[in-house]
């Protein structure tokens, strides 16, 4: 996660978490959640550095201070206890927080999509390079098939040439072979290859 997150330790039963969880998604601030298991099992919440998330949390965290144990860190390294006096405190820097006149950082300004730019960026490469793979491989493709259709072609005229010669099959079997052969190629050529369509 980020570092400009508040990060809020629990030591509580799995139902209390969940009751936060849901307190904190429901309040609009979908936090996210690590469990830890050293040194001691605990839950860490990630929620945004934003006033009325923490002023949401300390709210909720105010409501389960007898079932629940911990810290909450602020960006700055800053640490408070969940306890009376801790849950105060943190009060107070809020309340203080709210009344000084702050400059909206230029970060803050720019877009929600903006990070994603460079993928974006590598997207839309990869998207042009689809878009010229795609002609040869399909021309490739095509070149395959007719290959593959020339000389199977090739090898019935031929077997049937041959036939025709040693007298095993009539000149006239061979022409309706030729010219049924004939008839499929430029069903293929209109069909397959869109060189007859109209």
């Amino acid at each position: 996660m980020s570092q400009e997150d508040v990060k809020i330790t629990l030591i509580c039963d799995a139902n209390v978490e969940r009751d936060i969880e849901n307190a904190l998604t429901n309040s609009g601030y979908q936090p996210f959640v690590e469990e830890l298991k050293e040194p001691i099992e605990a839950y860490l919440f990630h929620i945004p550095n934003l006033l009325p998330a923490v002023s949401v949390a300390l709210h909720i965290l105010n409501a389960k201070k007898d079932v629940i144990k911990g810290d909450i860190e602020l960006p700055d390294g800053t640490k408070y206890e969940l306890t009376e006096e801790g849950l105060s405190k943190l009060k107070g820097l809020l309340i203080e927080t709210m009344y000084k006149k702050r400059e909206v950082p230029t970060s803050a300004q720019i877009a929600w999509w903006a990070p994603f730019i460079p993928e974006i960026r590598e997207g839309l490469k990869a998207f042009i390079e689809i878009m010229k793979w795609y002609p040869k491989a399909t021309g490739e493709g095509k070149k395959v098939v007719t290959t593959y259709f020339v000389v199977l072609i090739g090898l019935i005229v031929l077997g049937m040439g041959i036939l025709t010669f040693f007298g095993k099959v009539s000149g006239d079997s061979f022409v309706f072979v030729i010219g049924a052969l004939i008839g499929y190629i430029f069903a293929f050529l209109q069909r397959y290859l869109g060189i007859l369509a109209e």
